[in-house]
């Protein structure tokens, strides 16, 4: 090493920093992904409860009445007023493309059973029976003779409360085989068969109410008002 290079050296002193020169490369970026909207209801059912229960939240109930209906699952996000009407009336027009079973399997499942009424009768609760809830568990409390009982002689009105009963009305087969006057194990075979016909069960093919929600699910789907996961064929 020569007398210069020692000079240089000798200029640095103890925790001097060499410093180094980095040249900073641009990153390319990723392309933007593009977000889906978000869809407006859960699922087939919660867009249904929508549609089915819309015309109820229109009328100003006291707040226990409320309480007690519990609110609508899945309402539409920021719905209300006129879009709310347009919304549940375009799902109601869904619906009504179903097969007349299909459409009053969900219909009796999803629908109040009652409506307000303010016809100011002293008799009047303020509640009257859903014609549309009505007529749907009619419908099918008519087929469900020939197409789950056949060769059974039943109970029109048994029909009508075992069907209730399964698409959730709280009541026991036991209160049912009372008030009906038949023989408990009766109910129950007439149930299980019932319960066969409208969800189908292992080894057969799918009952009413799972080909009604598919079919729905579909529809309400190809409109962009729910999503669901790849493969899924229930709402």
């Amino acid at each position: 090493m020569d007398a210069g290079n020692v000079a240089r050296e000798s200029d640095l002193f103890p925790g001097d920093l060499l410093m180094t020169t980095y040249t900073l490369s641009r990153v390319p970026s990723a392309p933007a992904v593009k977000e889906k909207p978000e869809a407006l209801f859960r699922s087939a059912h919660a867009a249904l409860v929508y549609a089915l229960n819309y015309s109820m939240q229109q009328y100003d109930r006291p707040l226990m009445n409320k309480a007690m209906s519990g609110k609508p699952e899945g309402e539409g996000k920021g719905l209300s007023g006129v879009d709310g009407a347009g919304q549940a009336g375009m799902i109601r027009a869904e619906l009504a493309r179903l097969a007349p079973l299909h459409q009053a399997v969900l219909v009796a499942n999803i629908a109040p059973q009652q409506v307000p009424c303010e016809c100011r009768a002293a008799c009047c609760g303020g509640w009257r029976v859903n014609p549309e809830w009505s007529d749907a568990v009619g419908a099918l409390t008519t087929v469900s003779a020939a197409a789950a009982l056949p060769g059974c002689v039943s109970n029109g009105r048994l029909r009508s409360a075992l069907i209730q009963r399964l698409l959730g009305a709280k009541v026991t087969l036991a209160e049912l085989a009372e008030r009906y006057d038949v023989d408990e194990k009766t109910a129950g075979a007439h149930s299980t068969k019932l319960k066969r016909w409208l969800f189908g069960g292992p080894a057969m093919q799918m009952g009413l109410h799972p080909e009604a929600i598919r079919e729905i699910a579909d529809r309400l789907e190809a409109c962009g008002w729910i999503a669901r996961e790849p493969g899924s064929h229930l709402g």
